[in-house]
């Protein structure tokens, strides 16, 4: 593939590597590295086959994590890593735990931010003389209770689930990104809700597949579409964003 994509929705190595502490339920100040680099490598390695972008900085993390990983395999290491290094220096994980800390309080001031946003956005203040009603629409989280990785993680077991059929090299129809965007509006709106993997049912090519996921992407980054989960660990469903309409 010749084609290069920029989408904003990724944020960056150091958001990947705190979803999948948070997802492992692992001590940020007890990374087991050997497992976080293994699953942090698959995300890359799916990461790579949308061919991003900012795929560089996620492969400067993944190498320093490989070379955490070899500096803990050294037998002259005066630490265990079956042991806390907070308060050990020469523990190699311990500057990429201090970064992964202060990235998580920048996310969470961020969150909160967003938060008194959104309840602002409930209220129209009068500016005087006639006031007719006002619809006011709050800014609504098409995310809710899901990561972009959560859905990078479902479009990587579909790619899996289809890898040992035969796909062509190219496809006999070239489909845009905006015209993907299209159809899955008009899917979305036809059905009231969809299921994540039904985006991707009439698709026969890796270009196709990769061309409907950020088609996906797309839409939740401009807010057209919503998406969440029924239980957790369920089928991530996609839905038009509910409008809260408000008189003040």
């Amino acid at each position: 593939m010749d084609y290069q994509i920029e989408l904003d929705v990724f944020q960056g190595p150091l958001d990947l590597l705190l979803h999948l502490i948070e997802k492992e339920e692992v001590d940020i100040y007890n990374i087991p590295i050997a497992i976080i680099t293994e699953k942090y490598l698959d995300y890359l390695h799916t990461l790579q086959m949308l061919n991003l972008e900012v795929v560089g900085d996620f492969l400067v993390m993944a190498a320093t994590l490989m070379q955490i990983k070899v500096k803990m395999l050294l037998p002259q290491s005066s630490f265990s890593s079956e042991e806390s290094f907070e308060d050990d220096e020469s523990d190699p994980r311990l500057e990429l735990a201090l970064k992964l800390i202060e990235y998580k309080k920048i996310k969470e001031a961020s969150l909160s931010l967003q938060k008194l946003e959104k309840n602002r956005l409930l209220y129209y203040t009068r500016s005087g003389g006639e006031f007719a009603d006002k619809m006011v629409t709050p800014a609504s989280d098409p995310l809710k209770d899901l990561s972009v990785w959560d859905l990078v993680e479902a479009f990587k077991v579909i790619l899996e689930s289809l890898e040992e059929k035969p796909f062509e090299c190219l496809p006999k129809r070239e489909v845009s990104i905006k015209q993907r965007m299209t159809e899955i509006m008009d899917l979305v709106s036809k059905e009231g809700t969809l299921l994540f993997q039904k985006v991707f049912a009439e698709v026969k090519t890796k270009l196709g597949l990769i061309t409907c996921f950020l088609a996906v992407l797309e839409l939740v980054r401009i807010r057209k579409i919503s998406v969440s989960q029924s239980a957790l660990f369920g089928e991530i469903i996609l839905s038009l964003p509910k409008k809260v309409s408000n008189t003040a």
